[in-house]
């Protein structure tokens, strides 16, 4: 009785799954086509090869100075400024006025000081004339002589309201103190620098520093203007007597030509040292040029499209660039990435 129940259930089920077109067994999955993506689809960054100059140099930094700097103040009096007659920049001649100080009614002293010698001369004149005893004439005299005396002493007071350039060059700094303010006594009012003194203190590594030569040509740069320059002082060089401080760490790199930088004091410049230069060549980033095989590779873009490995011969080589000798021609477009 069971086994013709299941036989029956069973017959039901076949025929169903055959009305509704289902099988247990799965079919097939349809194989899909790899998509063709063509080497030409492929996004090259590049960069056309170009012909120019290429310059294998070093470069230091250091900051503007001068040989001879004079730093100008009051050195045994101070006071209230009157004016300063100067600016940074200004250029000066020795004996220029820079300063003067407020010395209230001393120019009225002078004047009425002035007036009472001649009073005391003119009274001795009068005593001679007269034919007076010696002793009032001698006295008369020692009058003249106390008045020109406080005379003196009253201009030398004026004299030193002022201050005067000791040099000539430039001004590189004024105090900022103006009119009516207080300075005192060895404060600087203002420093002037020998201009045709100028110089930078490089500090060269223990590879380059055999390089620097006692009165060596080269540039220096300062503002993306180059002016020609010399080496100065190298470490083994510095006298041991020397009114100018020399440290045996630095190479000195002096101005040379007739045009320097104007208030350039204290500023960054940069010491050019040319070692090799190559004129209206190819150079390259020399992170593009690869070593395949012991080859110097660079890929290029060619007229397809695609990428292709070209071998190239390198010429003189900088930090950052390479001249490309042979292998690539100007127009070729080099694959960056």
């Amino acid at each position: 009785m069971i086994k013709k129940y299941f036989s029956v259930c069973l017959a039901v089920i076949l025929s169903l799954t055959a009305l509704c077109g289902c099988y247990f067994l799965p079919d097939e999955e349809e194989v899909l086509e790899a998509p063709n993506v063509k080497a030409s689809e492929v996004k090259y960054t590049t960069i056309t090869a170009e012909k120019g100059d290429l310059i294998k140099q070093i470069i230091y930094s250091g900051k503007i100075d001068s040989i001879n700097t004079t730093e100008l103040s009051y050195e045994n009096q101070g006071g209230k400024i009157k004016k300063i007659h100067v600016s940074a920049g200004d250029k000066v001649s020795n004996g220029d006025l820079i300063c003067e100080l407020d010395t209230g009614d001393l120019d009225y002293q002078i004047k009425d000081k002035e007036l009472h010698i001649k009073k005391a001369q003119l009274e001795k004149q009068i005593l001679k004339k007269n034919k007076a005893f010696q002793s009032e004439i001698d006295n008369a005299q020692v009058e003249v002589d106390i008045l020109k005396n406080e005379l003196k002493q009253l201009n030398e007071q004026l004299e030193s309201s002022y201050l005067y350039a000791e040099n000539s060059g430039t001004v590189s700094s004024v105090t900022s103190l103006s009119a009516g303010d207080e300075i005192s006594a060895g404060e600087v009012v203002a420093s002037i620098v020998d201009t045709g003194s100028l110089f930078i203190a490089i500090q060269p590594s223990t590879e380059n520093l055999p390089r620097y030569k006692m009165n060596q040509k080269l540039k220096i740069k300062y503002k993306n203007k180059y002016y020609p320059a010399k080496v100065y002082m190298i470490p083994n060089n510095i006298p041991e007597k020397s009114e100018q401080k020399f440290d045996a760490k630095y190479v000195y790199i002096k101005f040379t030509g007739k045009k320097v930088p104007t208030n350039a004091i204290g500023n960054i410049a940069d010491a050019v040292m040319v070692l090799d230069k190559a004129e209206n060549v190819i150079s390259i980033p020399s992170r593009l040029i690869k070593t395949v095989n012991g080859q110097n590779i660079v890929y290029i873009l060619n007229e397809n499209g695609e990428r292709e490995a070209k071998e190239v011969e390198v010429g003189l080589e900088t930090s950052t660039a390479s001249e490309i000798k042979s292998g690539l021609k100007e127009g070729d477009k080099i694959v960056v990435r």
